[in-house]
C-alpha cells in the first residue's frame, strides 16, 4: 500500500478550507490508503520572503490586518473558544505530520511519501503564489497528483505564466475545480485536464453528520455567512428573515458584521458551522463552501456575488462553475429584487447529480493513485 502525503491549506481559520482538507483525507483513508496531511504552516518570516521573491500581492498581509481589526471587535473568550475548536478539529480528525514552518524543513519531506497529492481550494492562486503547493520540493521520482486545485482567478498574470507552466509540467496527473482552471492549464501547458468536484462532495451527509455538532440555535432561522461585508447583502438578509418570519443568525467574518441586527454567534468551529447549515431554514452566502454544504444538505439557499465580474482578480468563477454543474441559476443573487425569488421552489434536491459527479471524481483519483489514469 503506497504512503500518501497531502498538501493543502490547513491553518487559515476558514471553515471551507479546513473541511475540504478533512474530506480528501477521510475519503482516502476510507479507501484503505495510508495517508497524512503535510502540516505546513509557514512562519511570518517565510511568508514575507515568499511575498518578495514571487512578487505577490500584499493581499495576504492586508487580510491578516483586517482579521486583527475584526478580532478586536470579538468577545475574547468566544474568540479563544473559536480558535480552540479549529485547533481541536485538526488534531482530532486529521493524521498530521509534525508542524513545518519553513521551506527548508519542508524539503525534509521530499522522500517521505510514495505519492504526493495537492488538495483543493485556491492553493494555486497566482496572487499568493507559493511554489511548495506545486510540490517543487518533492523528488522528481515521486508521483505527483493535483486533485481539484483552484487558481481562484480566470487568468494568470503575464509575469507568472512561465514559472507556473514549469511547475505544472512536473505533475503526473492534474484535475482542477473550475472551468476557468481548465482553460488556464490548457493555455499554459497545452494539456486538457478534467474538472473534478470539490473534496467536500466526496463525503455524503451521513459522514458529515458524524462530525457536525449538536443543534446550536432553537427554532427556525436564516443563516447568513458572508466572507466580504456588503451592506446591501445584509439588508437583503434581514428582509428575507422578516419575510419568512424567522430569526437571522450570523457568523461574523468582518468587523462590520458585529453590528448586524440578528443572533451573532462568535465561537463557531468547523463542526458548529456545519450544524448551522444543517438545521437552518435557509442559507444566504457569498461563500463557495457555504453553497456546497447547502447543496449537500438540500437547503434552500441564495448565493451572492462576492466580486465584481469586471475585476481582473474576481474569484466568481468557482460559483459560476458550481451553478452550471448543478443547474442553480435561480439561486444566484445578481441584480434581482427580493420579490423576484420564488422561495417556496428553491429546490436543491440534486442528489443523483451529486452522486454521479462524486463517483467520477472518486474513480479518477483512485485510478491516478494506482498509476493507471488516462487523462
Amino acid at each position: 500500500m503506497p504512503k500518501i502525503g497531502i498538501l493543502t491549506w490547513l491553518h487559515n481559520g476558514n471553515y471551507g478550507t479546513v473541511l475540504q482538507a478533512y474530506a480528501l483525507q477521510r475519503f482516502l483513508r476510507n479507501m484503505g490508503y495510508n495517508v497524512q496531511n503535510i502540516n505546513f504552516n509557514a512562519s511570518t518570516k517565510q511568508k514575507i520572503k515568499n511575498l518578495i521573491v514571487r512578487k505577490n500581492s500584499p493581499k495576504l498581509f492586508m487580510e491578516k490586518m483586517e482579521n486583527y481589526l475584526t478580532e478586536k471587535k470579538a468577545d475574547k473568550e468566544k474568540l479563544f473558544q473559536k480558535k480552540k475548536r479549529f485547533s481541536n478539529f485538526l488534531n482530532e480528525n486529521f493524521n498530521l505530520t509534525a508542524q513545518i514552518d519553513s521551506y527548508i524543513k519542508l524539503t525534509e519531506y521530499s522522500e517521505t511519501f510514495d505519492i504526493y497529492i495537492c488538495g483543493s481550494d485556491q492553493i494555486w492562486s497566482p496572487a499568493l503564489l507559493n511554489t511548495p503547493y506545486y510540490f517543487d520540493f518533492v523528488s522528481s521520482k515521486k508521483r505527483k497528483i493535483a486533485y481539484s486545485c483552484s487558481f481562484g482567478v480566470s487568468r494568470v498574470p503575464v509575469n507568472k505564466k512561465k514559472i507556473i507552466a514549469e511547475l505544472l509540467q512536473d505533475f503526473d496527473y492534474i484535475s482542477v475545480r473550475e472551468n476557468s482552471g481548465k482553460k488556464i492549464v490548457k493555455e499554459l501547458i497545452r494539456k486538457e485536464v478534467p474538472v473534478m468536484v470539490d473534496p467536500v462532495f466526496l463525503l455524503n451527509t451521513n459522514e458529515w453528520d458524524e462530525i457536525a455538532s449538536e443543534r446550536l440555535v432553537d427554532g427556525e432561522y436564516v443563516f447568513a455567512y458572508f466572507l466580504t461585508y456588503n451592506k446591501e447583502y445584509f439588508d437583503f438578509a434581514q428582509q428575507v428573515s422578516k419575510m419568512l418570519g424567522v430569526k437571522l443568525v450570523v457568523v461574523p467574518v468582518t468587523k462590520e458584521e458585529y453590528q448586524i441586527q440578528g443572533d451573532i454567534i462568535q465561537d463557531v468551529g468547523p463542526a458548529q458551522w456545519i450544524s448551522l447549515i444543517k438545521y437552518s431554514k435557509m442559507v444566504l452566502t457569498d461563500s463557495f463552501h457555504g453553497s456546497v454544504f447547502s447543496l449537500l444538505y438540500q437547503k434552500k439557499f441564495l448565493v451572492f456575488k462576492r466580486f465584481n465580474d469586471k475585476d481582473k482578480n474576481s474569484q466568481n468563477s468557482r460559483i459560476y462553475t458550481l451553478i452550471k454543474q448543478y443547474g442553480l441559476q435561480k439561486h444566484l443573487v445578481d441584480e434581482r429584487l427580493l420579490s423576484d425569488f420564488d422561495f417556496e421552489n428553491l429546490s436543491t434536491n440534486k442528489n443523483d447529480l451529486i452522486k454521479k459527479n462524486s463517483s467520477v471524481s472518486k474513480k479518477w483519483i483512485v485510478t491516478c493513485i494506482q498509476g493507471e489514469c488516462n487523462e
